[in-house]
């Protein structure tokens, strides 16, 4: 992954886990850039003060050398584990209304491990989200994101949303070209 707009100090990796330190807002990001991938890995917030949860960010633009990166990448949000939402792109900055559809409203647990499924499909503009809780547990589909005018190529993102947050993230696996269409931790 490459660092964003993330303060020096601001993620670690120990024992295989991708944590925020807390030190600000940032991200960082796949080096990769995809269009259509899913995505499975496993967070939980640890803390916060203020508090958000843990959040990660598709359809993202990559900045170029030199450059200073759009907030958030300019991507579209997905608040895990529960679906919380928001829209970056330039001229929205808002939660998308609309955009984002809510099928379930789960509570799960934040401060506890959680796996997470995300779809992309940046031809459809389309991205949907599954959790489960346990990990290894059968997951359910919590989110969609639907607009034509967001799907994009580029990296995927963690997000470490503002200053004080501790959030980790652990066993991310990017297949990208999917040969099956559907969750597969739901049992599409």
């Amino acid at each position: 992954m490459a660092r964003g707009q993330a303060p020096a100090a601001g993620w670690t990796v120990k024992d295989g886990v991708i944590a925020s330190q807390g030190a600000g807002r940032g991200v960082i990001y796949t080096t990769g850039q995809y269009d259509r991938y899913r995505i499975v890995f496993d967070v939980r917030h640890v803390s916060g003060k203020p508090d958000h949860r843990a959040a990660v960010l598709v359809f993202c633009t990559a900045p170029t050398e030199g450059e200073k990166p759009a907030d958030a990448l300019g991507g579209i949000q997905f608040q895990v584990p529960n679906g919380g939402s928001w829209d970056y792109r330039k001229g929205k900055n808002n939660n998308g209304k609309g955009l984002f559809t809510r099928l379930t409203n789960p509570k799960f647990d934040e401060h506890q491990w959680s796996r997470v499924e995300i779809q992309v499909n940046a031809a459809a503009g389309t991205a949907r989200m599954a959790v489960a809780q346990p990990v290894g547990g059968k997951a359910v589909e919590v989110l969609t994101f639907t607009d034509a005018t967001a799907g994009r190529k580029g990296p995927f993102a963690l997000q470490m949303h503002n200053k004080g947050l501790f959030d980790e993230f652990a066993n991310i696996a990017i297949e990208v070209n999917p040969a099956k269409e559907g969750l597969i931790t739901v049992g599409e």
